[in-house]
Order: structure tokens, then C-alpha cells, then sequence
């Protein structure tokens, strides 16, 4: 990967996070460079987080991995009580 590709995923990565942190300050947002796959850390639904990502021009839909599988004591923060 060039510099200037690696350059641009980073920017991007920012800007995914930044958006995503006017609505929860604590998300984190992990780009793949390679496969341009996401990780999103979040408490917000998923359907607002493809929704923000979409509106800054960016692909995005859930995967089956978006909802793992829970063990006792586990959370990953996305339950709602």
C-alpha cells in the first residue's frame, strides 16, 4: 500500500469515528486497509451506524459477525436493559 493510500484510510478511519463520536463518545472505529472492512465499537443501534457512515458517502451494512454470540457475563455493550 502506498503512503498516500494509507494516508487517505487513515483520514477516513478519523472521520467514521469523529462522526460516530457526536452520538457516542466513546465509539471506535477500526478500518481494515486491506479489505476495507469496518469494526465498529459502539453503543448506538446498528441501523443508525450504517445510516451515519452512509450519509458521509461511505458503503456500509451489518455482517453477521455484528452480533456475537454471548456467553455468561459477557457484554459487549449493544444490549439494551
Amino acid at each position: 500500500m502506498s503512503e498516500n493510500a494509507l494516508h487517505t484510510a487513515q483520514q477516513r478511519q478519523q472521520a467514521m469515528t469523529e462522526a460516530l463520536r457526536a452520538w457516542d463518545p466513546e465509539a471506535e472505529v477500526t478500518l481494515e486497509s486491506r479489505t476495507g472492512r469496518l469494526m465498529v465499537m459502539t453503543t448506538l443501534p446498528t441501523e443508525r451506524v450504517i445510516a451515519l457512515l452512509k450519509s458521509m458517502g461511505e458503503q456500509a451494512k451489518a455482517t453477521s459477525a455484528e452480533l456475537p454470540s454471548h456467553k455468561a457475563g459477557q457484554c459487549c455493550g449493544g444490549c439494551s436493559q
